[in-house]
């Protein structure tokens, strides 16, 4: 299982976020006609590590944007508070269960934007992520 699989287990068996968006949690994009509220996630970069001995580390790290998407501020900030609780319910987690990755994860950013003209809501959170595959 590779960090975006584990990602989307991490969420999708998450009670909070399971509870307010079922299984409408979509990698890169939603639809275009979606039901709201529902989760976009992504990869923004993973860049390459070597070690002294220029062989490639074992250690990852890779960045993640996350879009929480409602029809309303209050409901994509309660998404957005329910992914965040959800990645950082362990600083070291295993994601994914078996097969899955072991990950540290930071917040490091958050920004609200509304689209138009949809008038839909997102805050999208962006994550850093060490782990090994």
């Amino acid at each position: 299982m590779n960090a975006s699989e584990s990602l989307h287990a991490r969420l999708a068996g998450n009670a909070g976020v399971a509870a307010l968006v079922g299984t409408r949690i979509y990698p890169v994009s939603i639809p275009q006609v979606p039901t709201m509220p529902c989760i976009s996630y992504s990869l923004r970069s993973e860049p390459t590590a070597h070690c002294m001995t220029e062989t490639a580390s074992t250690i990852k790290r890779a960045n993640y944007t996350i879009q929480c998407w409602d029809v309303d501020w209050d409901g994509a900030i309660e998404l957005a508070e329910a992914v965040e609780a959800a990645i950082d319910a362990d600083y070291m987690a295993a994601w994914g269960g078996v097969g899955g990755i072991r990950a540290a994860v930071t917040l490091t950013n958050q920004v609200d934007l509304g689209d138009d003209p949809t008038q839909w809501k997102r805050r999208i959170l962006e994550f850093e992520v060490w782990y090994t595959p």
